[in-house]
């Protein structure tokens, strides 16, 4: 879970707030129960849950399945989402000032398909972006081709991993993108018949 990390033979790093974050995963834990015993929201009962940590997200991409804000302990009156990640994981996020001010021009809602990227500076400042509905994101091709072409160079192949729900749908639509490229790439490969030369008689 990143709580903890090998330093040396016998010797482990743990992290200070090791305890906030288990507890805090375990509430997010009885929500994700609470979800998959509606089947209203998520796609799939068996995605893992994960608890971010905002200091180390790199990038995160998925559709926004629920908000809400701790009621007891240690992080009472936090405001969090969980996002069904297109990584097939639940991603317990806690709020930051860029995830507020989104949230204040009435982004990120509740089936979003959203995008949260760190960006690359001295301050922890998050990119949010909001592609509007997760559902209509589906047929949106020039989304999906882009997102492909971009998986492929940084050489993941999209695959169909047996998710059901939204996720299943999403994955399926990456393959067929991909599918679509590698066509469009063949047909550019073939080369025309040489119609300069003529036989003579």
């Amino acid at each position: 879970m990143g709580l903890a990390e090998v330093t040396e033979e016998k010797t482990w790093r743990v992290r200070r707030d090791f305890e906030s974050i288990l507890r805090a995963m375990q509430r997010a834990n009885d929500r994700q129960k609470m979800l998959a015993a509606h089947g209203a929201l998520l796609s799939d009962e068996r995605l893992q849950l994960i608890v971010d940590d905002v200091l180390k997200l790199e990038m995160l991409e998925g559709r926004v399945v629920l908000h809400g804000e701790e009621e007891g302990g240690l992080e009472a009156g936090r405001f969090y989402l969980l996002v069904e990640g297109t990584d097939g994981r639940l991603h317990h996020v806690y709020y930051t000032p860029e995830i507020h001010y989104a949230r204040s021009l009435g982004k990120l809602r509740t089936n979003a398909f959203i995008r949260l990227r760190r960006e690359p500076s001295e301050d922890i400042t998050l990119d949010v972006h909001d592609f509007g509905d997760a559902e209509k994101l589906l047929q949106n091709r020039r989304h999906l081709l882009h997102t492909a072409r971009h998986l492929s160079q940084r050489g993941i192949i999209p695959t169909e991993d047996g998710w059901n729900g939204w996720l299943g749908r999403y994955q399926t639509a990456l393959v067929h993108a991909v599918e679509e490229i590698t066509r469009e790439r063949d047909s550019n490969l073939e080369v025309e018949p040489d119609r300069g030369s003529r036989s003579r008689r």
